[in-house]
């Protein structure tokens, strides 16, 4: 199951940065690096929270709801993090704006994908 979902969204991010690029005519250099790197720093939580999760479902219940806590917390301080950075370095390379929409677009569509798997492993152990 992990390396179904980190194959989905490593085609999903692939593919959200190639059209990104593609349409970088339409943006600035710096917002086109900025919306890349949202859409990898989104993969990467996706992928880690999944992992992490993945961990705790033969463990019982408390190591799951630990799992999920512990995947928001951890995310949440990654994405922070990178937002911060960005703005308070104010690199030229990458937009601000950029980073910061990219990284909420890709992070709803991986939780959206997350929510699937999860209820698809939910569903398999029950029958």
């Amino acid at each position: 199951m992990m390396r179904r979902y980190a194959l989905a969204v490593t085609l999903i991010a692939a593919a959200g940065s190639a059209c990104i690029a593609l349409w970088g005519g339409r943006l600035e250099g710096p917002s086109v690096r900025g919306a890349i790197l949202g859409a990898v720093l989104a993969a990467l939580g996706a992928v880690f929270g999944m992992a992490l999760l993945a961990w705790s479902f033969e463990r019982g219940a408390r190591h799951f709801v630990g799992a999920v806590a512990l995947g928001i917390l951890g995310r949440m301080t990654l994405f922070g993090g990178v937002l911060i950075c960005v703005g308070l370095l104010r690199p030229v390379n990458y937009g601000m704006t950029a980073v910061a929409v990219s990284l909420l677009g890709f992070f709803f569509v991986f939780q959206a994908l997350e929510v699937l798997f999860v209820v698809k492993r939910v569903k398999g152990s029950r029958a």
